[in-house]
C-alpha cells in the first residue's frame, strides 16, 4: 500500500458481513447433521445429500448464473441475492419434511452462487487502486471466519435448541446483512464498467491440459477434505465428545483456516505455487491417516484439525497463482472455474462418505481421503512437469527471436 492510501471502506466490510452469514450457513450443516437424520429420521448417509445438493447446485449454477446476470448493476445483484439468501434461509429454518428442507438448500445455494462471486468484485471495484487486494481479503476474511465463529455458535445453538433454531441463526445473520448493504451500497458512479464473458468463454479454458491439471489436484484435495469434514460430528461423537469440546475443535479448524489462507499466498510468493501445494497434500494425506488415533486425545484432536485445515486452505492462493499463470489472459474465468470445482468436490466428498458409511464406520473415512490426498499428487506433479515444459519452450521461443534479431 502506498503512503497515503485511505482505510477500506466501510461498505468493504459489509460485504464482508454478508459473506460471514453465507460462510456460517455452508459449513455448519456438518456440524448438526445428526440432528437433522434423526429429526427427519431419515439415515446419516441420507441427510448428507443436503450438503451434496447445496455444493452441487452452486458448483453448476455459478457459470450459468454469472453468465445470466451479467448485464445487472453488481451493486443490486449482491442486496437482491443476499435477500434471497436470507430467505432460503427462513425456508431451511421452517422446514418439517427432509424434501422440502433440500430444496430450501438448493435455493440457497443459488443465492450464495449470486452474491459470493459479486462481492469479490464489487469490493475491487469499490476500492481504492491501492487496496485492492486488501477489499479481496476483507471479503474473503468473512468466510474465513465464520469458522472460527459462526459454526460453532451455530453448532452450540442447534445442540441446544434444536438445529431449526440454527437457521434461524443464520436467517438473523442475512438479514443484518441485507440491512446493511440498503443502508450503505456502493453507488453506480463508483463502479468500473468490464466486458463479462459469456458461458462458452467461461468454460473454454477447460479445453486445455494444463488447466485441466490444475483443477484436477484441486478436485481431489478438495473431495478428500469433504469426505470427511461432512461427517466430522458423528466422527467427533465416535470418540465421546460433547458439544462443548465438538464446537471447540470446530472452531480450532477454523483457525487452521485462517491462518492457511492467510499464509498460502505469501508462500507461494516465496517459494513458487508449486511446492506448497505438493507439501500440504503429503501433510494432509499423513494427518489424515494418522486422524483415528489423533481424535482420541482431545490435544491430539486439536492440533490434527488445525493440520487439516490449514492445509486445505493454504493450497488456495497457490492453486489460483498455477491457474493464473497456465490462462493469464482469463484470470477471473479460471478463478471462478477452481470456485465451481471447489464446490463440486464438496458435493462429491459428501456423496463418496456416504456411499461409504454403510460399509465402513466414520473412523475409517479419514484412510479414504488419506488415498484421495495421495492421488491428488499425481496431476499436481503432471501439471508442475507440464509448467516447466512451457516455460522451456518459451524461453527457448525468445532465445530463437534475439539469435534472428542479430
Amino acid at each position: 500500500m502506498s503512503v497515503g492510501a485511505p482505510p477500506l471502506d466501510l461498505r468493504i466490510w459489509l460485504l464482508a458481513f454478508g459473506t460471514f452469514a453465507v460462510g456460517t450457513d455452508v459449513f455448519v450443516v456438518p456440524g448438526i447433521l445428526p440432528d437433522l437424520a434423526q429429526d427427519f429420521n431419515v439415515s446419516l448417509d441420507t441427510a448428507g445429500h443436503a450438503v451434496s445438493a447445496y455444493a452441487l447446485t452452486y458448483a453448476l449454477g455459478s457459470p450459468v448464473l454469472a453468465a445470466a446476470t451479467a448485464r445487472m448493476r453488481p451493486e443490486r445483484l449482491v442486496f437482491f441475492a443476499l435477500l434471497g439468501f436470507a430467505a432460503a434461509s427462513v425456508l431451511c429454518a421452517a422446514s418439517s419434511t427432509f424434501g422440502a428442507f433440500l430444496a430450501a438448500r438448493v435455493a440457497a445455494a443459488i443465492a450464495a452462487a449470486l452474491y459470493t462471486p459479486t462481492a469479490y468484485a464489487l469490493a475491487t471495484a469499490a476500492a481504492h487502486s491501492d487496496r485492492k487486494g486488501a477489499s479481496l481479503s476483507a471479503v474473503a476474511l468473512g468466510l474465513t471466519s465464520s469458522f472460527v465463529v459462526g459454526v460453532p455458535i451455530g453448532v452450540v445453538i442447534g445442540k441446544t435448541l434444536g438445529w431449526h433454531s440454527t437457521f434461524w441463526f443464520v436467517a438473523a445473520l442475512s438479514a443484518l446483512a441485507v440491512a446493511a448493504l440498503a443502508w450503505r451500497r456502493p453507488t453506480p458512479a463508483q463502479m468500473e464498467a468490464e466486458p463479462q464473458p459469456g458461458l462458452l468463454a467461461r468454460l473454454a479454458p477447460l479445453g486445455h491440459r494444463r488447466v485441466l491439471l490444475i483443477l484436477a489436484t484441486g478436485l481431489l484435495l478438495s473431495t478428500a477434505s469433504s469426505t470427511v469434514y461432512t461427517y466430522v460430528a458423528p466422527l467427533l461423537a465416535h470418540y465421546g465428545y460433547g458439544t462443548a469440546a465438538i464446537a471447540g475443535l470446530l472452531s480450532v479448524f477454523g483457525f487452521g483456516a485462517l491462518a492457511g489462507s492467510q499464509l498460502g499466498g505469501r508462500l507461494a510468493d516465496r517459494f513458487g505455487p508449486e511446492r506448497p501445494v505438493a507439501i500440504c497434500l503429503g501433510v494432509a494425506g499423513l494427518n489424515q491417516a494418522l486422524l483415528p488415533w489423533m481424535m482420541a486425545v482431545l490435544p491430539a484432536a486439536g492440533v490434527s484439525m488445525f493440520i487439516w485445515s490449514f492445509c486445505a486452505w493454504a493450497t488456495w492462493a497457490p492453486q489460483q497463482s498455477r491457474l493464473i499463470a497456465a490462462e493469464p489472459a482469463s484470470k477471473s474465468v479460471v478463478i471462478a472455474l477452481s470456485s465451481s470445482t471447489v464446490y463440486l468436490a464438496s458435493a462429491l466428498g459428501a456423496t463418496l462418505g456416504g456411499l461409504l458409511l454403510p460399509v465402513l464406520p466414520t473412523t475409517r473415512l479419514p484412510f479414504v481421503a488419506a488415498l484421495l490426498y495421495a492421488m491428488a499428487l499425481l496431476p499436481m506433479l503432471a501439471g508442475s512437469r507440464a509448467a516447466l515444459a512451457a516455460r522451456a519452450k518459451c524461453k527457448a521461443g525468445t532465445a530463437r527471436d534475439l539469435i534472428s534479431e542479430k
